[in-house]
């Protein structure tokens, strides 16, 4: 035994004793590098520092006020007074942590009312609560399947959903993205014994575009497969009564379980898989991120069961989404700057190579509008993105404004001027 982890374990440069250093992929990650590179010179396009709340106009920790279309406060109620009150009370009563989690300690009855009111809005027999979007999709897929079954994952859908279906028990087969010819071909060479489980995003993260659902719900049906849909950028943003692409394709009903995160719509933190009752019961008894993880705290759960309350009350905030959605993108393509096809709050527009990305995103945060740069491996090698999202609280004149300096950014950057802007 040594008294310190490291001072004996290693020489004075740090390299360990005649072995591979087994944190080599961390030191020697060339995206970290990357991104180091980025920060050194002084054109980071990630971890910018907000200096107030994700408003349509948003106080950066410089100063200046940009209109926003980076967040994912789709609704616009993460400012709302009635969200901010909600917390406060929640935080007053039950302080500032549940300490504990939801099999031990960390249940309230705040827990218990937005899980039932999940459910309720989305017609499911019940909702499990997780700590993050990311862990409602590891709880649901590292508990299904054994191990002569298989996951079908669509190749796009978000890293949470790829990482939660390798924790699963069964075989992982990927299909191309939005192809559903791949699809069927690779449900038809399954064995006819083995369970499988299609998964797919409602809307797809970094592009906006909305899976297929009516025919994959098809291809599920006639070859007796599951079907899961993260609608975490569905919730509030698409269909009638804001429940995402499957209500918005009609066949909400015929989903064996959607996941959601409560950090966009909800104006929170954390994430909710909704489904039966016996398949929430075994999430409950068996997955590692509800049985090991301390709970929600309370406060997140009283703003979100705040904002879920606001989103059933006043559908007209999704209408005014979905309507600021088409006007931002008619507004780019009028400018010249075609966004990807796409439904809902996320709208991509191409940049390509990683430098025009990042040239672009600089020219437009010095000019008032912040986006997100979105490069490898988020998306292909050369396939680069401005993500933009909009809330149902921008105006009409912020959106167009916004159209017009994104379109110039991304002249600008493919006309070989992205290293004025990132000088």
């Amino acid at each position: 035994m040594t008294d310190g982890p490291a001072a004996t374990r290693t020489d004075p440069t740090g390299a360990l004793r005649g072995r591979r250093d087994p944190f080599a992929p961390l030191l020697e990650n060339p995206l970290a590098a990357l991104l180091r590179a980025h920060s050194d010179a002084g054109a980071a396009t990630h971890s910018v520092p907000t200096g107030g709340a994700p408003l349509p106009v948003t106080t950066y920790a410089d100063g200046r006020a940009r209109i926003n279309l980076g967040t994912g406060n789709y609704l616009g109620l993460a400012g709302d007074p009635r969200v901010v009150e909600a917390a406060a009370v929640a935080l007053r009563r039950y302080g500032t942590s549940a300490s504990g989690s939801r099999v031990l300690n960390g249940t309230t009855a705040l827990h218990l009312e937005l899980e039932e009111e999940l459910a309720d809005h989305y017609g499911t027999e019940a909702a499990v609560l997780t700590s993050s979007g990311v862990n409602a999709n590891l709880a649901l897929l590292s508990t299904v399947c054994g191990p002569e079954d298989v996951l079908l994952v669509d190749a796009h859908v978000h890293a949470s959903l790829h990482a939660a279906a390798a924790a699963s028990r069964g075989s992982v087969v990927r299909w191309r993205h939005n192809d559903l010819d791949s699809l069927a071909a690779r449900l038809e060479r399954l064995d006819a014994r083995a369970g499988a489980v299609v998964v797919v995003d409602g809307v797809y993260s970094m592009t906006g575009e909305l899976a297929p659902l009516d025919a994959v719900v098809a291809l599920c049906d006639r070859y007796g497969a599951r079907l899961v849909v993260d609608e975490a950028h569905g919730l509030g943003v698409l269909g009638a009564g804001g429940r995402g692409a499957a209500e918005q394709l009609g066949v909400l009903d015929r989903v064996d379980a959607v996941t959601v995160a409560l950090s966009k719509s909800l104006a929170s933190v954390g994430g909710a898989v909704m489904t039966s009752r016996a398949a929430a019961d075994g999430i409950r008894a068996g997955a590692m991120p509800y049985v090991f993880s301390a709970a929600n705290d309370p406060a997140s759960v009283a703003a979100a069961l705040a904002a879920l309350r606001i989103l059933r009350a006043e559908p007209e905030r999704v209408a005014r989404l979905q309507r600021n959605g088409e006007l931002l993108r008619t507004a780019l393509a009028d400018a010249g700057a075609q966004p990807v096809p796409g439904r809902g709050a996320v709208i991509a527009v191409p940049t390509g190579a990683e430098e025009v990305t990042a040239g672009a995103w600089r020219a437009c945060f010095d000019d008032g509008v912040y986006t997100n740069a979105v490069a490898y491996p988020a998306v292909p090698r050369g396939k680069g993105v401005l993500r933009l999202t909009v809330m149902a609280t921008h105006t009409d004149e912020q959106l167009r404004e916004a159209a017009q300096v994104v379109a110039a950014a991304v002249r600008r950057a493919r006309d070989g001027e992205w290293e004025m802007a990132l000088a």
